[in-house]
């Protein structure tokens, strides 16, 4: 059976991507001074990429070519005589014969040549630099494939996957709508390049990443200011009773009216009314800086929402 990144590295028809990856792996290597020399396209004098081994010059051929022979001897001639390495990428098997003969023609002219033929690059992208196998080939390694899994699995079927989150705001412990919370601390139990590389959804869940985080921050700044607002307009002293007016009043914040909120339960303690309840709404309502900071909270819990229901179709 075909191994599935031997047969991507045969199929590669873009010679931009195959060049920047081919700089990629020689910085993944511990080469120094990678430089792509025409990395948009135009001429670079038969050296696609230069860069250094330790003290040494390198040059890197960089090609699709399948007559990989002809390829290397064109770019070989346009070298001058100098001592140096010649690093030479392909997507083609190279038979020892042939690398021997390779290896005979650069040193004529003082070259020393690594060979980055289809099977070195296959078992390079499949073992230690699984993260550029990602980028540019598009395949799911275990960990982007358990990550893709427990993803859809959350996505798709909420109620199937028991919820363990436990956020550290009172706003994000009442919303209705969990997913975005969840799919956080999911991706949080990754590294971030993981989440990153996802081939397909990647770039999404990096953007939730750092958007539920930016909410979150945002949750506890706002939770703070009520708080210390609550303190002063009521007679508790305690942050305990604090927090069952914050209770409150982020339902009747988030829609709810005063009835349905009473309807929900009795959650009140330590001689507070209702009414007091409502009349501290009534007054953090009125103020518009606090409103609309909490109508902002609410509207970018939202777009988080909008846009999992978007990737959803995609995971």
């Amino acid at each position: 059976m075909l191994n599935q990144t031997r047969r991507a590295l045969q199929d590669f028809d873009n010679q931009h991507d195959f060049e920047r990856m081919s700089a990629d792996i020689l910085n993944a290597l511990g080469y120094s001074n990678v430089e792509p020399m025409a990395p948009s396209g135009g001429a670079d004098g038969g050296q696609d990429i230069r860069f250094r081994e330790g003290d040494t010059p390198g040059v890197a051929f960089v090609t699709l070519n399948k007559n990989i022979r002809d390829k290397f001897k064109r770019d070989l001639a346009k070298q001058g005589d100098e001592e140096g390495v010649i690093a030479l990428f392909c997507n083609v098997d190279v038979s020892p014969t042939m690398k021997l003969d390779f290896a005979k023609e650069a040193i004529i002219k003082g070259y020393r040549i690594e060979v980055f033929d289809l099977e070195r690059l296959r078992s390079l992208l499949d073992s230690s630099l699984k993260d550029v196998c990602r980028r540019y080939l598009h395949i799911d390694d275990a960990v982007a494939a358990r990550l893709r899994s427990e993803v859809t699995k959350l996505l798709r079927f909420l109620d199937a996957v028991p919820d363990v989150s436990a956020p550290p705001t009172l706003i994000e412990r009442m919303l209705a709508n969990k997913i975005p919370c969840r799919l956080f601390d999911l991706l949080m139990r990754y590294e971030e390049k993981d989440v990153l590389e996802v081939p397909g959804i990647g770039s999404a869940l990096s953007k939730h990443l750092t958007a539920y985080y930016k909410f979150r921050q945002e949750a506890l700044r706002l939770e703070d200011g009520l708080i210390s607002r609550i303190g002063q307009m009521v007679r508790v002293r305690f942050r305990a009773g604090w927090l069952i007016y914050l209770r409150y009043v982020i339902m009747r914040f988030g829609g709810m009216s005063k009835d349905a909120v009473i309807a929900g339960g009795d959650f009140l303690n330590y001689d507070i009314t209702w009414d007091d309840a409502e009349r501290v709404f009534v007054e953090l309502s009125s103020n518009k800086p606090v409103s609309s900071e909490v109508a902002d909270l609410f509207i970018l819990h939202e777009k988080l929402i909008q846009d999992l229901s978007r990737l959803a179709t995609e995971a």
